[in-house]
């Protein structure tokens, strides 16, 4: 019996092909979609909402799509049975249904889908079975995400491209580009405010902290009173914290030992792609893009001693359940390694009535075998998937392990009144600390606080500090820390965390600077001009309810037309708001000194900087950079003309040495970043800089001579 297996994903071919070898199945992978909308129009019947659905074109040097589809075709007429086994989500189900529907009548009905959350013989044989039928309400909920998509994409980014020079759009990315300007926006209002804390130093005991100021001293200004529960005090003004320090003596002396208190830390639950992103950036200071990436081959399949093995479950979900079978792998490995005592069924773990589906597509991002250990496969795998699959097992296993169990010791100090107190941390049990480490849990102090400790006097104070603290403006977002509020705002699904951290990136709207995200002009103009006319594309509410109605047409509650429905009358009102107030910001007053067009402001393709340019572009290729620095003298000479040499920024705003004489004289000098950081130090010293000067020879020029 000939049977067909269709997948997504190529690089999974080898590590299935090892489980179905000797079943006669063909393996043909639809490398992601087979069909779309037409990317030239909108794509469907404004009216029925009917998709006209197409096999796209795809770039230079990729298999075409309508050859797989040929492929598919062919496959499928000789084939007794097909499974369709894309993705276990919703995109996979409608690429599984796009492979249904281009297939003939007769060969349809050979169709069962099945879905598998790892590639494991178990869970390979384990879903075929349990085949099913395509789940409509699943393929319309993509359907509803499709076109709405489409219809912001299509519509308000033509608005966009024509009154901002922007390029683009989307219902989901115009939230993460608002949050980033919001952040700016609160940098830049930011007024910061100063305090000060008192701080006696001791050798033994480290820094004792203030919590109660002697109450005979009057005058005193502080933030907060102080008591003794609460925290530090935090002076408002300089003099009140000289005042207090005034009133102390050499006596410190411990006047009372609290009983230790005992407190726990629980794992984590195990890695969604959120959290996985976000450690992956946090820890191994990856990008978004680099996470998502390493993620899908520790899935698909890694090369371990001459053999295709999936080290991960599927790695786009938002849960953090696992399966009852996984479960019990993880018990056998924890008390194995570390002993009975140290397993813990976690919250995430399935109930009673959840029998063992391995192909269950609705689990957290976990390992496949707990006794595949970081260790083992370290020098078989690139240095990537190891530190990745070294994160995503810890987190595991870990979720399946006792807290960490700590105690908490205050010794209370007083000075002439003034109250003080220091504190132990001690690590008392480890539990899942055996083998995770949380980068943001809380140290513990090397002090043994204990009873007869009780009237003990300090007298080893090697200073009393005042120091002064400002108050810090709020962190511009991290690729983490966007995808983090994305996440807690209910805003996009795992499949679209990347594309969301990335978009403002790529459209030129912000860029990364020290790995966070600082808006650019272009990005300003198009959150405004959203905010002034499409201010629901900005609101995180309207999105996370569009998202919460996709996870109700999947439910079957309702009709898959009825949110696009309400939603069009909403956006064809705002278009010819738009369309009837035309926004002029773009204008600059001025004409084109070469062709008489009116100048605009344009952006530059790579980073959205913003320069004039002219309206008839490209015919018309006149532009002006006014935010360019002013050129400064080198003290060197142009070896061509004579005319000074001088140091500048081009267009993409990176530092060249040139003639001053441009664009009558064309020179410019050879240099890399070592010697412009000796030219600037020497421009700074009034210096002329001991620098050879060569001319800069470019690619195009040779071409040119040649």
């Amino acid at each position: 019996m000939n049977k067909l297996l269709i997948i997504e994903s190529p690089n999974k071919i080898e590590t299935i092909n090892k489980y179905l070898k000797d079943d006669n199945f063909t393996i043909i992978a639809t490398i992601g979609h087979i069909r779309d909308l037409p990317s030239n129009n909108l794509g469907f019947d404004e009216k029925t909402l009917e998709p006209k659905w197409i096999i796209p074109s795809v770039k230079k040097g990729l298999q075409p799509k309508s050859k797989i589809v040929s492929n598919i075709k062919q496959a499928a007429s000789k084939a007794d049975e097909i499974y369709l086994a894309t993705d276990p989500d919703r995109e996979g189900e409608a690429i599984s249904w796009h492979v249904y529907s281009v297939l003939p009548e007769k060969d349809q009905k050979k169709c069962k889908r099945i879905t598998f959350n790892e590639i494991t013989k178990l869970a390979i044989l384990e879903a075929l079975k349990h085949p099913r039928e395509l789940d409509e309400n699943w393929i319309h909920s993509q359907f509803s995400r499709r076109l709405l998509d489409r219809l912001v994409g299509y519509k308000i980014s033509k608005e966009v491209r024509s009154k901002t020079g922007g390029r683009s759009a989307g219902r989901v990315q115009s939230v993460a580009l608002k949050m980033i300007y919001d952040r700016e926006q609160a940098i830049n209002n930011f007024k910061p405010r100063d305090w000060w804390t008192l701080d006696p130093v001791s050798t033994k005991y480290g820094k004792l902290i203030l919590r109660k100021i002697n109450p005979s001293l009057k005058n005193i200004n502080v933030e907060n009173p102080g008591d003794e529960e609460g925290s530090g005090i935090n002076f408002i003004d300089l003099a009140s914290a000289e005042k207090v320090k005034a009133n102390l003596t050499k006596n410190f002396k411990i006047y009372k030992i609290d009983k230790p208190k005992r407190y726990s830390s629980n794992p984590k639950d195990p890695y969604k792609t959120s959290t996985l992103q976000q450690d992956a950036i946090n820890q191994l200071k990856w990008s978004v893009s680099q996470a998502t990436f390493v993620a899908q081959k520790l899935y698909e399949g890694v090369k371990i001693d001459n053999e295709y093995v999936a080290l991960i479950s599927y790695p786009r979900t938002d849960s953090v359940r696992v399966s009852s079978y996984f479960v019990e792998q993880a018990k056998k490995f924890i008390t194995k390694e570390f002993g009975p005592q140290y397993f813990r069924l976690p919250k995430s773990a399935p109930t009673k009535d959840k029998a063992n589906n391995v192909q269950d597509a609705h689990e957290a991002i976990r390992v496949i075998d707990p006794f595949i250990t970081p260790k083992s496969i370290k020098n078989k795998v690139g240095k990537e998937e190891y530190e990745l699959y070294n994160l995503i097992w810890c987190r595991t296993i870990a979720s399946f392990m006792t807290p960490a169990q700590y105690e908490n010791t205050i010794a209370r100090i007083i000075n002439n009144g003034n109250k003080f107190y220091t504190y132990s941390r001690i690590l008392i049990e480890p539990g899942y600390k055996k083998v995770y480490q949380d980068d943001f849990e809380l140290s513990t102090r090397d002090l043994c606080l204990s009873d007869n400790l009780l009237g003990e006097t300090i007298d080893d104070i090697t200073a009393i500090n005042i120091k002064k603290h400002t108050s810090e403006p709020p962190a511009r977002y991290t690729q983490a820390s966007l995808i983090k509020e994305l996440d807690n705002a209910g805003v996009g699904r795992p499949s679209t965390y990347r594309s969301m951290a990335n978009m403002a990136i790529e459209r030129g709207y912000a860029e990364l600077v020290s790995h966070s995200y600082k808006i650019l002009p272009l990005g300003n103009d198009v959150v405004k001009f959203l905010d002034k006319y499409f201010d629901f594309i900005l609101d995180k509410e309207f999105t996370k309810d569009f998202e919460d109605k996709l996870d109700d047409i999947a439910d079957g509650k309702i009709d898959w037309k009825e949110p696009i429905f309400k939603f069009q009358p909403i956006l064809n009102k705002s278009i010819q708001k738009s369309k009837k107030t035309p926004d002029q910001s773009i204008y600059i007053g001025r004409k084109c000194p070469k062709c008489g067009g009116d100048l605009v402001y344009r952006y530059t393709k790579d980073k959205g900087l913003r320069f004039i340019g002219c309206i008839n572009f490209p015919k018309c290729k006149y532009n002006e950079f006014p935010n360019a620095i002013q050129p400064k003298k080198t003290g060197l000479k142009c070896p061509e003309c004579g005319g000074d040499l001088v140091l500048k920024l081009n267009k993409r705003k990176r530092k060249f040495v040139g003639c001053s004489n441009y664009p009558k004289c064309n020179f410019i000098m050879k240099t890399n970043s070592k010697m412009i950081k000796s030219i600037e130090i020497a421009i700074a010293e009034n210096k002329v800089p001991d620098i050879k000067v060569e001319k800069a020879v470019f690619e195009k020029n040779l071409k040119d001579k040649k």
